[in-house]
């Protein structure tokens, strides 16, 4: 199957941020990001529980640069659904070629300035702590806000903004695997550059099938 609610693209202007209370200190459930459209004020709860695990959730920023995200920049504020197919401007981890981790980003390492520099950066874990400073951080410099995933069911707001494929099949969110419906929160800053935060949990996947169940290889 796929998400029930549908896929697309939330854009806007930064409102403000703030994140729930987590377990304990090093813990958040959720951070969430209020995005400014003519319709109104949207929620977008981004998912940072690591479960009380130290690599619970994988997370990844990267400088995409100078990119129109296949006309989704210059998109009106507001809510718009996408087709789960490549160039809608849909997001998939595993198959979008902007995305992809490559051999020169292998090279760079774990040298996180360079690694940004060049639009490459490894997958990291962490506390919702360290996670979420790397949200943050694009969160501050943008001017513009993209935000990817699934719409509320009812109220304005966005969810599943993370990996949405590779759940394993006795997971109660195996029903919603699917292809090229990744969340991810993208920012546009003053130069129209563009840096996205992704994120997906340690028990997702990272190869799937043409339904977005799991390969195990």
């Amino acid at each position: 199957m796929s998400l029930i609610d549908g896929y697309g693209v939330l854009v806007g202007m930064l409102h403000n941020y703030f994140c729930d209370d987590g377990r304990d200190d090093d813990q958040y459930h959720h951070c969430n990001i209020r995005v400014e459209t003519p319709d109104g004020i949207f929620r977008c709860a981004v998912d940072l529980d690591t479960k009380k695990e130290k690599d619970g959730i994988h997370w990844r920023t990267l400088n995409l640069g100078d990119t129109d995200m296949y006309g989704l920049v210059e998109r009106n504020a507001g809510w718009h659904y996408l087709k789960r197919e490549p160039e809608s401007g849909a997001l998939d981890y595993l198959r979008s070629p902007e995305l992809q981790q490559t051999e020169r980003c292998e090279r760079v390492g774990n040298s996180r300035r360079r690694g940004e520099d060049e639009g490459c950066s490894p997958w990291k874990y962490g506390d919702s702590h360290a996670a979420f400073d790397d949200l943050a951080a694009i969160l501050r410099r943008s001017e513009r806000l993209l935000v990817f995933g699934e719409p509320f069911r009812v109220g304005r707001g966005v969810h599943n903004i993370h990996q949405n494929q590779g759940d394993p099949a006795d997971s109660r969110w195996s029903r919603e695997n699917g292809i090229w419906q990744d969340g991810a929160v993208a920012g546009v800053d003053h130069d129209n550059r563009v840096r996205v935060f992704l994120s997906r949990f340690k028990t997702q996947a990272t190869k799937t099938d043409e339904r977005g169940k799991p390969l195990h290889l």
